[in-house]
């Protein structure tokens, strides 16, 4: 008797490691992984995350898509020209987008212009510290929003590949400014 129920155990532990190995090999186990589901779960706002895509008008008309930049590092700099602070780093901003731009990166100013009295002003904040850089205009405030723009200054440093690699929320000091071009 005990012969044939060590026997049956032994059939009954076969038989379900034999389902098991072929329900493991089967695709509704193993599926292959949607790259753009992974590329979406990993974008945000914070360090680590891709960066949301985004399109803004510059102040001259000229549409700039942020997805359009990958391969090569980039700043994101949030500013609006009634910000104090923002006005005291211009001129080092607009060096730094020299200096940036001649190391193969790119600057890009966005304006809080749903913040600003008039686009007559940001016009006119570019030309008094005469900037290279034409600013994105956010219109609307939805950049702002979806990159959690609570205080400005705010600059993010997206690497080749669009990830966010630091945040800075405030002004761009020299010593940041240095750090920002050791990075890339």
């Amino acid at each position: 008797m005990k012969g044939k129920q060590a026997f049956y155990r032994s059939f009954l532990i076969l038989a379900l490691c034999t389902v098991g190995y072929f329900y493991s090999q089967s695709e509704h186990v193993y599926r292959p992984v949607d790259k753009e589901a992974i590329t979406t779960f990993n974008e945000g706002v914070q360090v680590g995350q891709r960066a949301v895509p985004f399109s803004l008008t510059t102040l001259e008309g000229q549409v700039v898509d942020l997805s359009s930049l990958r391969g090569q590092p980039v700043i994101l700099h949030f500013f609006a020209t009634w910000c104090p602070v923002c006005q005291d780093e211009m001129p080092s901003l607009v060096k730094l987008d020299k200096e940036y731009r001649q190391k193969g990166g790119q600057f890009l100013a966005i304006n809080l212009t749903n913040q600003e009295s008039s686009i007559k002003d940001v016009r006119a904040f570019v030309q008094h510290y005469r900037a290279e850089f034409d600013p994105l205009l956010d219109t609307d405030g939805e950049v702002m929003e979806t990159y959690q723009v609570i205080g400005i200054p705010t600059t993010l440093i997206l690497d080749e590949e669009g990830t966010i690699v630091k945040r800075y929320n405030g002004v761009l000091t020299e010593e940041i400014i240095d750090e920002i071009m050791d990075i890339h």
